[in-house]
Parts: C-alpha cells; sequence; structure tokens
C-alpha cells in the first residue's frame, strides 16, 4: 500500500514566484505540514483502533508519520511502515480482502484532514501576498 505524502513545496514554488521570503515561507511551511501530517497519522490509528479489533491490534501503531529528506521541499509521509508488527497488512485492512471487508481507515482520515491542510496551505499563502 502506498504511503501518503503531505508535500508544502507548492507553496514554496509560489512564493519564489511572487517574491515572497523563501525563508520566512519555509518557516511557516514546516511546522503546518508537520501538524498535518501528525494529524492525518493520528486520525488514521484512531480509526483502525475502532475497525481492526483483535486480528489487527498492533497495525494502528504500525501507522507513522516521517519527515521525508529534501533541501527544497517539506514533506512528510505517512502510512504503515512494513518493518512495524502487522504494517504489511495495510492494504488488506484498507481495501479488504476474501475474509474481511475494507474498513477505509486511511480514507476517512485523509477526507477529514485534507481540506483542513488545503484551507492551512492557502491561508499561508495568502499571508505572502499582504
Amino acid at each position: 500500500m502506498a504511503d501518503l505524502d503531505l508535500d508544502g513545496s507548492e507553496l514554496l514554488k509560489l512564493a519564489e514566484e511572487i517574491g515572497a521570503d523563501a525563508h520566512k515561507v519555509a518557516e511557516g511551511a514546516y511546522p503546518l505540514v508537520k501538524q498535518y501530517a501528525e494529524s492525518l497519522r493520528n486520525d488514521w490509528r484512531d480509526n483502525a483502533r475502532s475497525t481492526a479489533r483483535r486480528h489487527g491490534k498492533h497495525y494502528p501503531r504500525a501507522i507513522t508519520a516521517e519527515q521525508e529528506f529534501s533541501r527544497t521541499d517539506v514533506i512528510w509521509e505517512v502510512g504503515p511502515e512494513s518493518q512495524r508488527k502487522q504494517g504489511d497488512m495495510g492494504r488488506g485492512f484498507e481495501f479488504g480482502g476474501a475474509h474481511q471487508p475494507p474498513h477505509w481507515d486511511m480514507s476517512i482520515a485523509v477526507t477529514g484532514v485534507e481540506p483542513k491542510f488545503n484551507k492551512a496551505v492557502d491561508d499561508l499563502a495568502r499571508s505572502f501576498l499582504s
């Protein structure tokens, strides 16, 4: 199962185009992307705790949020880590399989976090236009 990336790099590109101070934009973008990556991770974990029950008791702890290294972008990866116990079961929990229906834990979390993240990015971008 592919992890989800919360990416603030478009904000940095916009700042460059409008002549905003890239350092100030990065100072605002980093905590914003981190906050929403952690929020997505937490919501996904909460959803997984309520749907995975006993057969997936380790799965919620396999869902992590980590910053990806980049010199120019602000990117956080959110998703189950296959090296962690039950981390390789993300696809089965999300989309279901022969013995269980789909849980949609990630999809529900994304649906809740994505509009808030987009608004926060928009608000930050607008703050540099003033």
